[in-house]
């Protein structure tokens, strides 16, 4: 075989081993970094506890980046660039926080919602600043208990104390009173017995099956006796609300009456005269009328004086219709003349076309 197209053969098999290699490191691995679109995110804490160059940065579980630098601040404040991928840029509505990613203290920072309302839910952008804060490290949290620890294993063993001694007690105070507790114990059994046979009662009452087809009514007619009960209470409740308002109408009208009594009390005495003066002028009015000598009298009681006033005011009337075509020509004329006074002397008069009536 030719040399050259062994050594052809040889470089053709290293480069599809060397794109085989590749296409299983993107499609298997992580992406080279400097493949991926970064963004800067600077958070500025406290303390930065366990936080160094390539610490990760994680949302949701997911890591979306990692720490560029870490710089402690004049203010002794500490300073992370995070350079987190463009397509998980943090939210506004999110934290960083340092937490622990391994029993073993090892440092990351992860974003998690806050509990600060009113912040909206869009991404950070490039060059943004924020706080940060410290979650509780378990293993400190476990440290700081020691002395609550401490204390508590002090009161178990008082407690055990306690309960020694208390036990002991009891022993002794069982021993000293044998006979009295031997007498306790008698009485109970008595009592057990009792409350026996008060169970067998019930259980003989429970299975009586018409008493509790009773009781099986009873209950059942229980909720509309309650419902009738609320509905005459609201009813009543109805009646008492009407009746305060009787009561305080009736007692706004007699309350003037009663400030007013001496007064009302004086004008119907007046009332009372007035009433009596005008029944006895009445009286003496009928009694004058009925009598014959009086004008009226006679008008009521002579039937010719009452013919002849008819006949007069039929004569007045008879003469108001004769008068009433006068009064209008005369209307008419001083109308005319009141239109035209020339109608009025020599030449009204020589005038034949014209009546000075008409």
């Amino acid at each position: 075989m030719d040399d050259r197209v062994l050594q052809f053969r040889v470089g053709f098999v290293m480069l599809v081993a060397i794109l085989l290699t590749g296409i299983l490191f993107f499609l298997l691995g992580e992406q080279p970094q400097f493949l991926l679109e970064k963004e800067t995110v600077y958070v500025q804490f406290e303390t930065a506890p366990g936080i160094t160059i390539d610490t990760p940065v994680r949302t949701s579980g997911i890591l979306i980046g990692r720490v560029s630098t870490v710089k402690l601040q004049d203010d002794r404040t500490v300073l992370v660039t995070l350079k987190v991928d463009k397509e998980y840029m943090p939210y506004k509505n999110e934290v960083c926080r340092i937490v622990s990613d391994s029993l073993l203290g090892d440092a990351a920072l992860e974003f998690v919602p806050t509990d600060m309302p009113g912040l909206p839910n869009e991404p950070l952008p490039n060059g943004a600043q924020i706080k940060g804060s410290v979650a509780t490290n378990p293993l400190t949290a476990f440290a700081n208990m020691e002395g609550l620890l401490r204390s508590a294993i002090a009161k178990m063993e008082e407690a055990s104390v306690n309960v020694s001694a208390f036990s002991g007690n009891a022993n002794k105070l069982l021993l000293e009173n044998k006979d009295h507790v031997n007498n306790i114990m008698s009485k109970t059994e008595v009592a057990l017995d009792r409350f026996d046979q008060a169970l067998a009662g019930v259980q003989n009452l429970v299975g009586d099956q018409q008493l509790n087809d009773q009781l099986k009514q009873a209950l059942e007619g229980l909720p509309g006796t309650i419902e009738e009960s609320r509905k005459l209470i609201d009813q009543l409740r109805s009646v008492a609300g009407h009746a305060d308002r009787n009561l305080e109408n009736l007692e706004g009208f007699t309350q003037p009456l009663g400030e007013r009594g001496e007064q009302l009390v004086a004008n119907l005495e007046n009332s009372t005269a007035n009433l009596n003066v005008l029944v006895a002028q009445l009286a003496e009015f009928s009694r004058k009328v009925n009598e014959s000598d009086g004008t009226l009298g006679e008008l009521i009681n002579d039937p010719h004086l009452y013919q002849n006033l008819n006949a007069a005011a039929e004569n007045l009337r008879e003469l108001t219709l004769r008068l009433r075509p006068i009064v209008e020509d005369a209307r008419v004329f001083a109308d005319k003349i009141a239109r035209d006074p020339g109608r009025l002397g020599i030449k009204g008069a020589l005038n034949r076309d014209r009546s000075g009536i008409k």
